[in-house]
C-alpha cells in the first residue's frame, strides 16, 4: 500500500514539473526577462492637465487641442482640420489613456534597441501639459505574442511593455476619433422633407394651423410638388419617418476635394432635406453608388468633406411620390356636412344629415335611414381613388356633379365626375382637375347610392 501511494507522489511530481517546463517554454523570451506587474507606472498626470495630444506615425500625424464651445464647455477640436466633427467621448478616453500610462512588463536588457523595434517605431505620440511642458513616448514594435507593444519615454532609456489595447490607441488614424454620425434627425420634429431627383421634386410639409383648421383635419402633413394634395400619415410613416433614425458615415473619404466629379457629386443624383422646427435644414447630396459595397458618395450642402454610406440609409429616395399622397380624390368629415346632393344617369340623390343636441338623424331623398346605411353610402361618395394625374383636356359630359353643404360656414363644394380616356373619370373640384379614378369605381359608387334610395331599410 505504501509503495502504491509513493508512485502515485512520484508521477504527481513529474506532471508538474512538466506543466511549470511548458509554461516556460512558452513565454516569449523578451517578455520573460521582464519583471511582471500591472502597476508599473510610466507616465501619471490629470486628465484635465493635458491641454493638447498629438499621435504621429510613419503615414499619419494629428493634434487635438482644447477649446470652449458657447456653453464654455470643454471639448476638442483638430488643429489644422477645426470643420471636422469628433466623437468627443472617444477624444477625451484617449485623454484619460495619456494621463495614466501603466507598463505590464520591463524590459531588463533593452541595450539593443532595435530588437523592440526602435530602429523604426509604430509611432511617435505626446501630450502638451496646461505648463507648456510636452511630454513625449516612442511606440517600437508588436511584442511576439501580440498582447502588447514595447514602449518607452524619449526622454529615458528604459523599455517597457504595454498591452495593445492602450498602446493602439496611440497611434490610431484619426477616423477612430471622429464623429461617425453624419446628421440626427429627430422624426417628430420634422416639419419639412424634399427630395430632388431627375424625374421628380418631392416637397412635403406639415400643415399650418389655418390649414388644418379650413380642411377635413384627417391628416396634419401635405404635399406642395409634384401634387397639391394630403399626405397619408400611415404612409409617411412606413416609407419615410421609421428610416431616418441616423445617417451614419461609413468611410471618411476627402475631407478637402479638389473636385467632386470622381464621386459624382458635381451634379448630385439626389438631394434630401430634412427641416426640423427651429434648425436649419440638414441637406444630403448623393453622388455614385460604390455597387460592390452597396454604399454611396455623400456629402453635406454646407461643408466640403465627401464620406461613404450604405445606400439603405436613403431607401426611400426613388419611392413614387403618390405612395405618399392620400388616395382619396376627395374627403370630408362627415360631421362637418349637412347634406350631399348627387346628380347621376338622369336621377336625383339627397343625402342629409339633421342635429339636435346630440340626436342626429339621416334621409335619403327624404326618406329616414339607419345610421350605418348612410355612412357606408357616404364612404362610396368619398372614396374614389386616384389612379393618376388628368394631361389632357376634359370637356365631356359629367358622369355625376354632388355638391356638398357643410356646417362650419364652409362655402359649398361642387365635384364633377366626367369621362377622361376609356376606362377613367377625371374628377373636378370647384373646377379645377387635376386627378383620375377608374370609371368602374364612379358607375359602382352610382348603383349602390341607387340601391340605398330606392329602399334605405334594406342597407
Amino acid at each position: 500500500m505504501k509503495k502504491r501511494v509513493v508512485i502515485i507522489i512520484a508521477v504527481l511530481l513529474v506532471l508538474i514539473g512538466s506543466y511549470f517546463a511548458l509554461v516556460n517554454l512558452g513565454t516569449d523570451k523578451n517578455e520573460d526577462r521582464g519583471l511582471q506587474s500591472d502597476t508599473i507606472s510610466i507616465f501619471k498626470t490629470e486628465k484635465d492637465n493635458i491641454s493638447a495630444m498629438t499621435i504621429s506615425t510613419p503615414d499619419y500625424e494629428y493634434t487635438f487641442y482644447k477649446y470652449k464651445d458657447e456653453e464654455e464647455k470643454e471639448k476638442w477640436k483638430v488643429a489644422g482640420m477645426e470643420e471636422i466633427r469628433l466623437d468627443n467621448i472617444k477624444v477625451d478616453n484617449l485623454a484619460y489613456d495619456f494621463a495614466s500610462i501603466n507598463a505590464s512588463t520591463v524590459i531588463d536588457d533593452a541595450s539593443d534597441l532595435a530588437s523592440y523595434g526602435f530602429d523604426a517605431p509604430s509611432g511617435y505620440p505626446s501630450v502638451k501639459l496646461a505648463d507648456g511642458t510636452i511630454k513625449r513616448f516612442i511606440v517600437g514594435s508588436k511584442t511576439p505574442t501580440g498582447s502588447g507593444y514595447y514602449f518607452k519615454t524619449e526622454d529615458d532609456p528604459t523599455v517597457y511593455t504595454v498591452y495593445s489595447s492602450k498602446a493602439e490607441d496611440f497611434i490610431a488614424p484619426l477616423e477612430k476619433y471622429r464623429d461617425k454620425t453624419l446628421a440626427s434627425i429627430e422624426a417628430t420634429e420634422l416639419v419639412e422633407i424634399k427630395i430632388k431627383r431627375s424625374d421628380a421634386d418631392i416637397l412635403i410639409r406639415q400643415k399650418t394651423e389655418e390649414e388644418s383648421k379650413s380642411d377635413s383635419g384627417l391628416n396634419s402633413w401635405k404635399m406642395i410638388s409634384p401634387y397639391e394634395r394630403d399626405v397619408s400619415g400611415y404612409n409617411l410613416e412606413e416609407i419615410i419617418l421609421k428610416k431616418i433614425t441616423g445617417f451614419t458615415v461609413s468611410k471618411f473619404i476627402d475631407d478637402n476635394p479638389g473636385s467632386y466629379a470622381k464621386y459624382g457629386l458635381d451634379l448630385p443624383k439626389y438631394v434630401i432635406s430634412f427641416k426640423q422646427k427651429d434648425k436649419e435644414p440638414v441637406t444630403f447630396y448623393l453622388g455614385n453608388v460604390i455597387d460592390d459595397d452597396n454604399e454611396v458618395y455623400v456629402k453635406l450642402e454646407k461643408e466640403k468633406a465627401v464620406y461613404t454610406m450604405a445606400l439603405s440609409a436613403f431607401g426611400f429616395r426613388d419611392m413614387d411620390p403618390m405612395q405618399l399622397i392620400d388616395t382619396l380624390v376627395y374627403i370630408q368629415m362627415i360631421d362637418n356636412v349637412d347634406s350631399i346632393t348627387l346628380n347621376a344617369s338622369g336621377k336625383s340623390y339627397v343625402l342629409k344629415i339633421t342635429r339636435e343636441g346630440e340626436n342626429v338623424s339621416y334621409f335619403i331623398n327624404d326618406k329616414p335611414a339607419p345610421e350605418d346605411g348612410f355612412k357606408k353610402v357616404y364612404q362610396e361618395l368619398i372614396g374614389l381613388t386616384i389612379r393618376g394625374t388628368v394631361t389632357e383636356d376634359v370637356s365631356a359630359e359629367p358622369l355625376f356633379t354632388a355638391e356638398f353643404k357643410f356646417n362650419n360656414g364652409r362655402a359649398n363644394d361642387i365635384i364633377e365626375g366626367i369621362p377622361y380616356k376609356d376606362r377613367y373619370a377625371a374628377i373636378k373640384v370647384n373646377g379645377a382637375g387635376k386627378y383620375y379614378v377608374m370609371k368602374e369605381q364612379v358607375l359602382n359608387m352610382i348603383e349602390k347610392v341607387d340601391k340605398f334610395s330606392e329602399n334605405p331599410e334594406k342597407q
